[in-house]
Formats: C-alpha cells, sequence, structure tokens
C-alpha cells in the first residue's frame, strides 16, 4: 500500500507469513491487513497541515486500532522523518 499523500511511507505484506502479515514502513509490529490500512490512514490525517483537532476523533479512532495513542504515532512519525533526513 501507497499513499499519493505521503509517499515516503508505505505499508507491504509479509511474504509466505500468516496473518498478521502486514508491516508500516515506520512501525515494526506485524499487522492485521486492517491495522495496516489503520495506519496509512493515520499517517495521512497526521501529515496533513490541517489542525490536528479537525481529524481528532478519527485519528484516535485509528491509532487505537494500532494499540498507540496520537501522541505515540505522533513520535514515531516524527522520528522516522528525522532519521530520512540523517541518513
Amino acid at each position: 500500500m501507497t499513499s499519493s499523500v505521503t509517499p515516503d511511507e508505505w505499508a507491504w505484506r509479509v511474504v509466505g507469513d500468516d496473518e498478521p502479515a502486514w508491516r508500516l514502513s515506520w512501525l515494526p509490529n506485524q499487522l492485521t491487513r486492517e491495522q495496516a490500512w489503520a495506519g496509512m490512514q493515520l499517517q495521512e490525517i497526521l501529515s496533513h497541515p490541517a489542525p490536528a483537532s479537525d481529524h481528532d476523533a478519527h485519528a484516535r479512532a485509528l491509532s487505537d486500532q494500532l494499540g498507540l495513542t496520537v501522541q505515540q504515532t505522533l513520535h514515531l512519525l516524527h522520528q522516522r522523518m528525522l532519521d530520512r533526513r540523517h541518513s
């Protein structure tokens, strides 16, 4: 899965594994397809320039599917951005 909004992040299926068999570029845990889709939607929402409050409830629901808070997700995405800049 890729995003036209945030092309630096993606999800992929781990070949040969049973579910959960998906990974996100910014989260090391193996996920179900539904969780990977939630993660892709979440990173698009959090990368959008609109104020976070416009999407708070939706972002919280998506984060919950990943077992994270919105703050934890923001931290992971920010760290990934910093890692890309310094590599």
